[in-house]
């Protein structure tokens, strides 16, 4: 028998319809009227009747087939009643997936700087009603006074928790910054460290909002408050990174914290002093400034340069200004026009506007870019998540070998590196005096003292190594710094099949640490020489933490004071970079934005994705 269609009555299972109206028993060849030629109309009772009468057998199973299936449709529309009921009931407030979308919601306004006033768009409460209609969207004084104080507490809690010496290192570093706004002027504070399994964490603990002079002894107030909101002793703090101003630098010193200067902002000044230096250079960057200027403001000038790129088959880019708030951005703007020197070029002897450069200008715009990009390089690395301290030093070295180089780089542009070179000199000048770039610079294996400039550093740093081994030792309060358990505590531990194998590896570990070279033991002294004796690893390729994760056990001491040593930053870019988000957050649209609330969403902001949305 051939197989009937679906949703097909179960009687053509026996029957054929060679003609509208008519049906043909598949048994005995009869052909049975459907009453109708009308689709509409039709029916198959005739054809049952005339199985019931002619065919008895195949009818009974036919219709068991037929109740069965009427049973089963019977059962699903049952069954879907409820479900289509429930789709259409809305979820009470209480409910856990009401709840749930309350917090995903506010989560989201944080996290892509959203203002609450969204949820009153015509077009999000489509996209919800869409997505969910059985969720209820509430009022934007909902969310903004009741979801986002709950969920700041939560993570406020969680990062707490974070920072405890249990959790984190002992050790922790900070960077900070202000930043004024047309409304607010806000303090920023983010917190550095290396857990125990040697991995840089980063958290963004304020962005605090500022009342009256910004004196050295109110930053110096604020910063320590802030420090108490989290719980965190002065005597866990490594180093502050703070800019050059005289009255952030003032308060840090009336905190009496250990601080150091920006090195990115500072390698910016060295730039300006020599860029300001050469009248050449100055007046070459008048010009193309001028030009920047006449692109940025007129639509029929950048109308043009295109028709002119198009020809030219350069690409279609648009001209960038320097600002000088904007590191590097100089550069970018040299960068640029050498790139549309020829569309410049013919630009300015078609149209009006700017002056193009002489043969000559663009030679030493060609040397402009070729020495200020080394700066930017040593710049970005320095600003980069992963740097460190430790790579001050070096850098700063590196910059000086490669300004007091000649050649032909150097045509035009002599007083400007000479400048540059003396202005680094003196603004470097007492860098290796401090404790923590030397000691970083130090116990990084990509650098060890193979940066520094003269033998007195590496003794002074030795005399460093010396002091905070002592400082170690005597404090009972560092926690989970140390590597080696006793055998009370190993008697202890369950002797699970993981447990053992992890001993095995300890003892692993102390043995091929110990035969690898004969002087490697716990002392300070023989740690050092042995780590001192050992190549460097590669630059770029090579990762401290990494390295120092699996050297840990040979060198145990030295690992200690790198966790505490590698983990600040070489910059306070981290502050700068909270404050280009609060820049986001203060939009047209949250003009009235008060300080508190501008301070929970930049929390938010960054918080909310570090802890995964588990909180």
């Amino acid at each position: 028998m051939t197989e009937r269609r679906k949703n097909q009555s179960e009687v053509w299972t026996y029957f054929t319809q060679p003609m509208a109206g008519v049906a043909v028993c598949k048994e005995c060849q009869m052909n049975i009227s459907m009453g109708s030629k009308s689709t509409t109309t039709k029916n198959t009772s005739n054809m049952w009747n005339h199985l019931k009468i002619h065919h008895s057998t195949i009818f009974e199973e036919a219709k068991k087939k037929r109740d069965a299936e009427e049973a089963k449709t019977s059962s699903h529309i049952q069954a879907s009643l409820p479900m289509m009921f429930e789709k259409q009931t809305k979820w009470k407030t209480p409910d856990v997936r009401s709840k749930t979308l309350d917090r995903m919601i506010t989560e989201m306004i944080a996290t892509d700087n959203q203002p609450f006033t969204m949820v009153q768009n015509k077009g999000f409460q489509r996209l919800m009603a869409t997505a969910e209609p059985r969720y209820t969207l509430k009022s934007e004084k909902f969310y903004r006074t009741e979801m986002f104080p709950s969920i700041n507490n939560s993570i406020v809690e969680k990062v707490k928790a974070l920072l405890k010496p249990d959790n984190a290192s002992y050790n922790l570093a900070f960077t900070t910054d202000c930043w004024s706004g047309t409304t607010e002027s806000l303090m920023s504070l983010t917190c550095h460290f290396i857990d125990d399994q040697w991995i840089r964490r980063q958290v963004i603990l304020n962005t605090k909002a500022m009342m009256g002079s910004h004196t050295g002894e109110y930053i110096s107030e604020m910063f320590l408050g802030m420090l108490e909101e989290w719980d965190i002793d002065k005597d866990r703090v490594v180093l502050v990174l703070r800019d050059s101003g005289a009255n952030i630098v003032k308060g840090m010193r009336i905190a009496e914290l250990p601080d150091m200067s920006c090195s990115a902002h500072i390698l910016q000044l060295v730039v300006n002093d020599g860029l300001n230096s050469q009248r050449a250079v100055q007046n070459i960057l008048s010009v193309l400034k001028s030009c920047a200027t006449h692109f940025n403001h007129s639509v029929l000038a950048k109308q043009r340069l295109a028709v002119i790129q198009q020809d030219l088959g350069l690409p279609a880019h648009a001209i960038i200004q320097a600002v000088p708030t904007r590191r590097n951005s100089t550069l970018h703007m040299l960068v640029r026009m050498q790139e549309q020197r020829r569309a410049l070029n013919i630009y300015a002897s078609e149209h009006s506007g700017f002056t193009s450069l002489s043969a000559d200008q663009w030679s030493i715009v060609s040397n402009l870019i070729e020495i200020l990009s080394p700066v930017e390089e040593v710049t970005l690395e320095m600003s980069h998540y992963e740097s460190s301290a430790s790579c001050i030093i070096p850098s700063v070295k590196v910059l000086k070998m490669l300004l007091s180089s000649q050649g032909p780089s150097s045509h035009g542009i002599k007083t400007m590196r000479q400048e540059m070179l003396e202005s680094l000199t003196r603004r470097f000048a007492k860098v290796e005096e401090l404790k923590c770039a030397v000691l970083a610079c130090l116990l990084d294996p990509r650098y060890k003292e193979h940066a520094f400039s003269s033998d007195t550093t590496l003794l002074n740093a030795k005399v460093w190594l010396e002091e905070e081994t002592e400082t170690l030792e005597q404090d009972n309060n560092v926690q989970g710094e140390g590597t080696q358990s006793d055998d009370s505590t190993i008697s202890k531990r369950p002797r699970t099949e993981e447990t053992q194998k992890k001993l095995i590896d300890e003892m692993y570990d102390t043995l091929l640490g110990a035969t690898s070279s004969e002087v490697g033991g716990s002392s300070l002294e023989r740690e050092l020489q042995q780590y001192l004796s050992e190549s460097v690893i590669d630059r770029r390729m090579g990762k401290p933490l990494e390295w120092w994760k699996q050297n840990e056990k040979r060198f145990p001491i030295l690992a200690r004071l790198s966790r505490k040593f590698l983990c600040p930053p070489s910059s306070s870019v981290p502050s700068e970079r909270v404050f280009s988000e609060v820049g986001a957050i203060y939009e047209n649209k949250r003009s009235r934005l008060t300080g508190q609330n501008a301070e929970r969403l930049c929390f938010l902001h960054y918080n909310v994705v570090l802890l995964n949305w588990e909180y």
